[in-house]
């Protein structure tokens, strides 16, 4: 069966910083913060499904930062400079209230990662402060207070981002992006709320990232796989052209992965490739592939500047056009 590929033109907004989808009602949102690569209208756009093609509005937030959904998809929350939390109502696309911190809502910058993230007790994570070096902290919606990470986060600056798991049960979190020597990889389980080093070295990563489902498989940097309690599950061979996306489904069973060169005059066409990641760890050294398909244009080719890959004059104007259905 061949894979169906579908695509979502959003030419009119340039290229977001943060896609979130909302599996209950197949809307997608996407963030275009104020000051994000070429693109600043300072708004969150959303798509939604209808029959064969898509509409889509816009909610501006001024100042507009960064978006997160909540596990059970009843909350969009958006951050902005001004350190506000908002709370928008998916159902209506409206700011129903909002929260301001007392000690300042941080920013990664013009990062196209994760820079806050909900877990499944409905604490949406966050960097705090003014300055490079900040801290970790978190907004509850349940008691609408601000809190502190547990332990404080004493390494965080100059950037730091998140991964979190589908049911929000685990959260990835790198301290910097900017000491060296770089300082370990955290994670937390929301059961207990406290951050720990993970146990074999891990560091850093800042994109192409991602946790399946429950959290039992994480896809570092689009290169390795681990368990949960992470073991090696295996690794993923890298392409010559490049890799531009990569992600784990629910079940962690495969890791997808995009790959196109952006040289002028490369003619390989874009592909996805499909790798098995089911076995258990420390029985594969590398994932098997075991499926692929070519795509008939570019997803999110665009010509900018680092760290969004420059494609060929031919490909300029499909910038940010094409968002893929992931193949099965």
């Amino acid at each position: 069966m061949t894979p169906a590929y579908t695509a979502l033109d959003t030419s009119a907004y340039g290229m977001p910083r943060t896609m979130v989808y909302d599996a209950v009602r197949g809307d997608i949102y996407a963030s275009y913060p104020a000051t994000y690569g070429l693109i600043n209208i300072s708004a969150i756009a959303k798509f939604h499904r209808t029959g064969a093609g898509w509409s889509s509005s816009t909610l501006s937030v001024p100042g507009l930062q960064d978006i997160a959904l909540t596990t059970d998809g009843s909350v969009l929350a958006a951050t902005d400079m001004s350190s506000k939390v908002h709370l928008i109502d998916p159902a209506t696309f409206t700011i129903k209230n909002s929260h301001v911190s007392a000690v300042a809502i941080g920013d990664s910058g013009s990062s196209n990662e994760v820079s806050i993230a909900f877990t499944n007790d409905d604490k949406l994570w966050m960097l705090t402060g003014t300055t490079s070096w900040h801290e970790l902290g978190y907004f509850d919606l349940r008691t609408r207070a601000f809190g502190v990470s547990n332990p404080r986060c004493t390494n965080c600056s100059g950037g730091s981002y998140f991964a979190v798991s589908g049911d929000g049960s685990r959260l990835m979190f790198t301290q910097s992006a900017s000491i060296s020597p770089r300082p370990p990889m955290l994670y937390m389980d929301a059961v207990d709320n406290i951050f720990r080093v993970n146990p074999i070295g891990l560091d850093f990563f800042y994109w192409l990232s991602s946790l399946s489902y429950s959290g039992d498989r994480f896809l570092m940097s689009g290169q390795v796989v681990y368990d949960r309690a992470f073991g090696t599950v295996s690794r993923l061979p890298q392409p010559y052209t490049g890799v531009r996306a990569a992600q784990m489904p629910p079940d962690g069973r495969r890791a997808y992965m995009l790959n196109y060169a952006v040289e002028p005059g490369d003619s390989v066409p874009p592909s996805v490739d499909v790798f098995d990641t089911s076995a258990p760890a420390g029985t594969r050294v590398n994932a098997p592939l075991v499926g692929s398909c070519t795509l008939p244009d570019m997803p999110s080719c665009q010509t900018s500047y680092y760290p969004y890959y420059e494609c060929s004059p031919a490909d300029a104007g499909d910038s940010g056009r094409q968002q893929p259905d992931h193949p099965g």
